[in-house]
């Protein structure tokens, strides 16, 4: 994990998403909404792209075959990318918590979720690796989940 965070590589997937997330609708709530209605299908993580001249398209197209190649061969559930205000602008899965908010002060529903103190957590303390141990997970049925960040 310590690694993977620091290779040039999540840098360059980080920045060419979060510029394509800020340039995708002229307000964040229209971001989320397209978004979550393009991508997050029963399609999962086999969707590669969607169709349209938007940068994100391009960003998905390019990086989600390496994460989600990384999802498998490392047994994870998912892989998400937040930026800094919170919300979740890349996820390999794309549950019902893709394209939603986790900062605690903000308005996403799983804000005060695992994933929300994870994310929470990693603002808090960016060069640390914080564990968030095992509980309910809405978005993924209320299957267990923990979460590194």
């Amino acid at each position: 994990l310590v690694e993977d965070v620091s290779h040039k590589e999540l840098k360059d997937a980080f920045a060419e998403f979060k510029q394509a997330w800020v340039a995708f609708k002229p307000t964040v709530a229209d971001t989320r909404s397209a978004l979550k209605r393009l991508y997050a299908t029963e399609d999962k993580d086999a969707l590669i792209s969607v169709d349209g001249p938007e940068s994100y398209h391009d960003a998905h197209r390019k990086w989600h075959p390496i994460y989600r190649k990384t999802l498998y061969e490392r047994g994870y559930y998912d892989i998400f990318i937040f930026d800094t205000s919170g919300d979740m602008i890349y996820s390999v899965y794309k549950e019902s918590d893709y394209a939603t908010n986790f900062k605690a002060s903000g308005n996403g529903p799983w804000k005060t979720s695992g994933l929300g103190n994870a994310f929470e957590a990693a603002m808090a303390s960016p060069d640390e690796v914080h564990y968030i141990d095992w509980k309910p997970y809405g978005p993924s049925g209320d299957a267990p989940a923990a979460f590194f960040a």
